[in-house]
């Protein structure tokens, strides 16, 4: 049993990697000056600078807000995400063991 359940973990890995290149997030700033794309293994897919902003000292700024507003959103998903997977790994009765 312990063979089968370790042996599927290696597909089971495998099928999360894969859903998460297929999870993106589109984030704006405040006022949509900026627009950043995300998938779930936090690699960035594209950014949008509105090319009318002026000021670079608030676009980096706004740069590094959105970008973390971004990040924090998906590591919320992954996180929904691999305890889906840990809940249909586990025995009926021990997926509560993980929150």
């Amino acid at each position: 049993m312990l063979d089968d359940l370790l042996g599927n973990m290696g597909a089971q890995q495998e099928q999360l990697e894969n859903k998460l290149k297929e999870i993106e997030i589109i984030e704006k700033s405040q006022h949509d000056e900026i627009e950043i794309t995300i998938n779930g293994k936090k690699e960035i897919l594209d950014i949008s600078i509105n090319k009318e902003f002026e000021d670079m000292g608030e676009l980096e700024d706004l740069l590094v807000l959105t970008l973390n507003n971004a990040f924090t959103k998906i590591d919320d998903m992954v996180e929904a995400e691999t305890k889906k997977l840990l809940d249909s790994m586990l025995p009926g009765g021990l997926s509560g063991l993980f929150g």
